[in-house]
């Protein structure tokens, strides 16, 4: 038996008193329900016991420790081994333990521990010399017992001192949902807001927000929507204006929601899920990028910050807007960081500048251009997107947009330092690369073929074509984007030189058929300068990251020209010819008029001889000259003061004179665009706008866009 030593066995060979015979015909054969059902039992019982202990391993695992030591001992007085041998290690031990937590734990636990360690040396050595007998059994039963109450009380009093235990947990009831902390009806007669009620009022995680009904005030809830009014509610809670937050978005008429940010929501920034165990957001390991997209999260209210590249209506063109550490890089790792993850998304990606990042991501994109020396083959990925368009257009599908799947992915064209593509080293358009941009842009949608610019500004100068910003349907604005770059956009987005408080990653986001404007701060994705929190983590994405790739049809339409890219190398000119033009599909004469652009050469034929590109009837784009350098940055120098005069006229009160004009102008039955205001009063069309912003108690709009007229409300007019 077990607890026998080795010297009291039997010696004589084995006979009937104790020799074991069996009879294999003479066991029952046992059923095969009843074997399955003790299978079950097995398993259940195996499934039952790790649940047991993973869920609180601190406080049950010293179970499985005891039962060892347990073992431990007999195996020793098995063995033979003697007493001594144990414990001069026991004596050690205890010594090791005390040292051990007198650096780490406190003198309680220290104490708990050393004792821990001498009583089991001692029960070791004393089992290994006399055996375990039933006094020896019950007496480290006791033992036993004893030290883990012990073990279990302590740690249930560390838990109560810490905040953590089960009581201190039921403590915080929802003592905020029955009691708001600020008494709102106080402030109104201040506001201008007599007679107005309070509908609901409930705690966010920085403070409180209230839904006002403005139905008694006499007034109408837009009237509240203004400057003055956010800056005088910062004044009453002493918090900055960029905090305070009114608006009548998504709302019923005659009703208002204020919200007041009491802490600082951006005190610390928000680590990435994927390097944060502690996240609030959990992202999809596997994204799909037919829904939105997280690339952050509102402080506020800890929803995610999405961006959309896809939905009903097709796939979105997507501009990054913001100006040099506004977080524009971080923001676009964030979002290649979904794009990479999609199983029905192939990212291409292009910067021409630095391109730190983007040399990171190259591993698990499809194809990447970084550095200005690979200018050429930027625009090839360019025209071999725009063949990609043509060959996806002539195939025949169900639905009027390509729906990305595994079998036909979206194509997205993530384009870095814009403005270094669209133009060259002597600073003047490439139009090559503008016109294929602008193909894309406009036709793009409804093949998934879509860019994913980001740079400085949104201008048609910065873009080179008004037929790219107006394709854009979908913003991300940053920190430091201007005013007229806010206004172009053509929603109410939150002035980024002040709201979130001059910190780099506040974005916005902007989906133009929605409506609505999403606010916060992105996540901190290759954001520091350590290893941990630097472009070391882009690395550690793209290890387990291999790049999608395109259907297998569009693959063979590219043919060896994307393979040569695909391997590394740059096509020569004559393998490119293919690419230069591609049949087109036949576009109306209305088409054709918004979206031609001039014929002009690409790279490859400005490196060709004069007498041959006038042999093609091409359009020869000549570099400046210095003068005429010279001559383009005093006609840009002018075009900013001009608008800077006009944003300065806009912004301010709007003189008796002036206000009579507008108002005389949307007096009329079907009302005054846009385009009608600016030529009537030789202002620029985004001056006319800002001009009847300012009118907003008297006039109103009628419809979106280029397409908006405004109207003089009924009780004004005379």
């Amino acid at each position: 038996m077990a607890g026998r030593h080795a010297a009291d066995r039997c010696p004589a060979p084995p006979h009937e008193l104790h020799a074991v015979t069996t009879d294999v015909a003479a066991i029952p054969e046992v059923p095969e329900e009843e074997r399955d059902r003790t299978t079950e039992l097995l398993k259940a019982a195996c499934v039952g016991t790790y649940r047991y202990f993973r869920n609180e391993p601190a406080d049950r695992l010293p179970l499985l420790g005891g039962a060892a030591v347990y073992g431990v001992g007999l195996l020793l007085h098995r063995y033979g081994v003697p007493w001594w041998a144990v414990g001069l290690p026991t004596i050690a031990a205890g010594i090791s333990a005390y040292a051990a937590g007198v650096n780490r734990l406190r003198m309680p636990s220290t104490i708990g521990v050393t004792l821990a360690a001498l009583t089991c040396g001692s029960w070791l050595a004393m089992v290994a010399e006399v055996g375990a007998g039933r006094l020896t059994n019950w007496i480290y039963i006791g033992a036993f017992g004893f030290g883990y109450g012990i073990y279990r009380w302590a740690r249930r009093r560390a838990k109560k001192r810490n905040g953590n235990g089960a009581d201190v947990e039921r403590q915080p009831e929802v003592v905020a949902e029955e009691m708001p902390r600020i008494q709102w009806e106080g402030y109104f007669a201040r506001w201008g807001m007599e007679g107005a009620t309070v509908i609901t009022a409930e705690p966010t995680r920085l403070g409180e927000r209230v839904l006002i009904n403005t139905k008694g005030t006499g007034k109408r809830a837009s009237t509240f929507v203004q400057r003055s009014m956010e800056e005088l509610i910062a004044e009453d809670f002493d918090v900055a204006p960029a905090r305070v937050r009114v608006t009548t978005v998504g709302l019923p008429a005659g009703q208002v929601l204020i919200s007041v940010q009491l802490i600082d929501p951006w005190a610390t920034v928000i680590p990435h899920p994927l390097f944060d165990p502690d996240s609030e957001i959990t992202l999809p390991e596997v994204a799909d990028i037919r829904e939105p997209q997280p690339i952050g999260m509102d402080p506020e209210t800890g929803e995610p910050l999405t961006i959309t590249l896809y939905d009903d209506d097709g796939s979105k063109q997507t501009y990054i807007v913001a100006v040099n550490g506004g977080g524009k890089s971080v923001t676009l790792n964030d979002i290649l960081e979904r794009l990479t993850a999609a199983f029905n998304a192939v990212v291409w990606g292009i910067n021409l500048s630095k391109a730190q990042e983007m040399r990171r991501w190259a591993p698990a994109l499809d194809l990447a251009a970084c550095g200005r020396d690979q200018r050429k083959r930027a625009r090839l990925m360019l025209k071999m997107a725009r063949k990609l368009i043509v060959w996806r257009g002539s195939q025949h599908r169900d639905s009027a947009n390509v729906i990305p799947s595994a079998r036909q992915p979206m194509l997205v064209l993530v384009i870095d330092e814009f403005s270094a593509l669209a133009r060259t080293d002597d600073g003047s358009l490439d139009m090559g690369v503008i016109e294929d941009l602008s193909y894309v842009a406009s036709k793009g949608r409804s093949e998934a073929v879509v860019l994913l610019l980001a740079d400085q500004r949104n201008t048609q100068g910065a873009a080179g074509s008004t037929n790219i910003t107006t394709q854009m349907t979908n913003y991300v604005v940053l920190k430091g984007v201007s005013v007229g770059d806010l206004a172009r956009i053509g929603l109410a987005v939150p002035d980024m030189g002040e709201y979130g408080g001059q910190h780099a990653g506040v974005a916005a986001t902007v989906l133009k058929n929605e409506d609505r404007v999403r606010i916060g701060r992105t996540f901190a994705l290759a954001a520091g300068k350590t290893a941990e929190t630097g472009l070391q983590q882009i690395d550690r994405i793209v290890a387990t990251r291999p790049p999608n790739s395109l259907e297998g049809g569009a693959l063979a339409h590219l043919g060896q020209d994307y393979a040569a890219l695909k391997s590394g190398q740059t096509p020569t000119s004559s393998a490119t010819a293919t690419l230069e033009r591609e049949p087109e599909e036949t576009v109306d004469e209305q088409d054709t008029a918004v979206d031609a652009t001039p014929q002009v050469t690409s790279s490859d034929e400005r490196s060709s001889t004069i007498e041959e590109i006038r042999r093609q009837h091409l359009f020869l784009v000549p570099p400046l000259t210095p003068e005429g350098q010279a001559k383009a940055r005093q006609m840009r120098q002018a075009e900013r003061e001009q608008e800077e005069r006009e944003e300065q006229a806009a912004a301010s009160p709007l003189a008796q004179e002036m206000r009579a004009k507008l108002i005389a102008l949307a007096s009329t039955a079907d009302g005054v665009s846009r385009r009608e205001i600016a030529e009537a009063l030789g202002v620029s069309p985004v001056t006319a706008w800002r001009y009847m912003k300012q009118l907003g108690d008297v006039v109103e709009v009628r419809g979106q866009g280029a397409a908006a007229r405004w109207i003089v409300r009924g009780e004004h007019i005379a």
